[in-house]
C-alpha cells in the first residue's frame, strides 16, 4: 500500500514537471490521468524517437497512431525526467537548426 501510494506521489511530481517543461517549451500535449503523455513535438515522431534513443532516452514515436510529429513519454523518477527534457531540448534544437 506504501508503494502504490508513493508511486502516485512521484508520478503527480513528475506530470506537473512536465507539464511544465513542456508550456516553456511551447509543446502542446495532451493531459493524462495515466503515467504517460503524449506530447506534440512539431518533428517526425520516427526521428526524435531516434535521436534520443542514441542519447539513452527511450520514448515511443505516435506516428503509427496517426500522430506524426507526437510522441509519448511515460513519467518516470524526477531524475529521468530531468534527463528526458534535457535531451528533448538538444534533440528539438538540432532539428531546428538542420531545418535552416
Amino acid at each position: 500500500k506504501m508503494f502504490l501510494k508513493q508511486s502516485q506521489v512521484v508520478n503527480e511530481e513528475g506530470k506537473k514537471y512536465l507539464y511544465d517543461q513542456f508550456e516553456k517549451l511551447g509543446l502542446d500535449y495532451v493531459p493524462t490521468y495515466a503515467n504517460f503523455i503524449l506530447v506534440k513535438v512539431g518533428f517526425p515522431s520516427r526521428e526524435v524517437f531516434n535521436r534520443l534513443l542514441k542519447k539513452g532516452i527511450i520514448v515511443r514515436a505516435m506516428d503509427g497512431y496517426g500522430f506524426p510529429d507526437h510522441i509519448r513519454v511515460t513519467i518516470g523518477t524526477m531524475k529521468e525526467n530531468i534527463a528526458f527534457i534535457k535531451n528533448l531540448k538538444t534533440v528539438i534544437s538540432e532539428l531546428k537548426e538542420q531545418a535552416l
